[in-house]
């Protein structure tokens, strides 16, 4: 019986979450698989000053959005890695392409139960599912509600398992890197390495 729900779940993933997983998961190939468990290194890949991979991450910038940086450049390009897959897999206008999670993330916390193509929900809210972004402040004070401006990083979810999920993101241990954490028997998010406090639902 798992094994047919896996299946269907799988299967039942719209054309745009697939392109979202798929190119996701091309870039943490790309980068040499690089793994982390709650702040452990499970596998190590590429860096982001290296040769040929400076150059990913400045395409990464020019065509997430539209700026020439590169991977030597010490500015954080989480957000342009995202961009940047969300371009790639046909957002077209409905994803606000930028250099700051930030941005999109409160404007996704205004569009939920609105019917877009991008809502914002409380971890408790909505469990986990393949395609989702699953987001957590780096700094203090940060929640939900949190109306203003502030530093933050996304991944990409590529799998859901029964007590852990895989989600891919940039500027990871300064690569791609796929990213394992705890969730609960129903699929809500329980990781406690990092301070979680959203789930984007890719809702076309």
């Amino acid at each position: 019986m798992t094994a047919i729900v896996v299946y269907v779940r799988k299967n039942a993933l719209s054309n745009f979450k697939k392109k979202v997983v798929n190119n996701a998961i091309h870039e943490w190939v790309l980068w040499g698989r690089q793994l982390s468990k709650g702040g452990s290194s499970l596998q190590t890949g590429s860096k982001e000053c290296s040769f040929v991979y400076q150059e990913r991450v400045g395409e990464y910038w020019k065509k997430g959005t539209d700026k020439n940086y590169d991977g030597c450049s010490d500015v954080p390009w989480s957000a342009a890695f995202i961009s940047f897959i969300m371009k790639k897999s046909g957002a077209g206008n409905t994803f606000p392409y930028t250099a700051a999670h930030t941005n999109y993330i409160r404007e996704f916390i205004k569009n939920r139960e609105q019917g877009k193509a991008f809502e914002a929900y409380r971890l408790t809210e909505k469990p986990l599912e393949i395609g989702d972004l699953i987001c957590y402040s780096r700094q203090d004070g940060i929640n939900y509600n949190t109306t203003h401006s502030y530093l933050s990083h996304c991944d990409i979810v590529v799998k859901v398992n029964k007590s852990t999920a895989e989600a891919i993101g940039g500027n990871v241990s300064d690569g791609v890197t796929k990213r394992i954490v705890e969730v609960d028997k129903d699929g809500y998010l329980t990781d406690t390495y990092n301070d979680w406090f959203t789930i984007i639902k890719t809702m076309r």
